[in-house]
């Protein structure tokens, strides 16, 4: 019982987010942490405020994720219809 309560932030995460998930999840953070980046090494282009942020957040991290999610997801169908294809010989 007490081995249930230990279990840790990232195991809990890992159970949740697999797949095409966690591909999509990892996506957006490298992209919102590139575009972060960004905005720290070239503040005469972007102003850093509360609102500049939301908007990496929202377009960076949710574009790169859904685009990276949808890829992984159309590799992970593609690979099951090979597998339950019936070999034709």
């Amino acid at each position: 019982m007490s081995e249930q309560k230990n279990i840790s932030l990232w195991t809990r995460a890992r159970g949740v987010l697999h797949g095409p998930v966690l591909i999509g999840v990892i996506a957006a953070l490298v992209a919102i942490g590139l575009s972060v980046f960004g905005m720290i090494r070239n503040p005469e282009g972007v102003p850093i405020n509360l609102r500049s942020l939301l908007l990496v957040v929202v377009l960076a991290g949710g574009s790169w994720g859904l685009i990276a999610w949808a890829i992984a997801t159309a590799a992970v169908e593609a690979g099951k219809d090979e597998v339950n294809e019936p070999m034709n010989q």
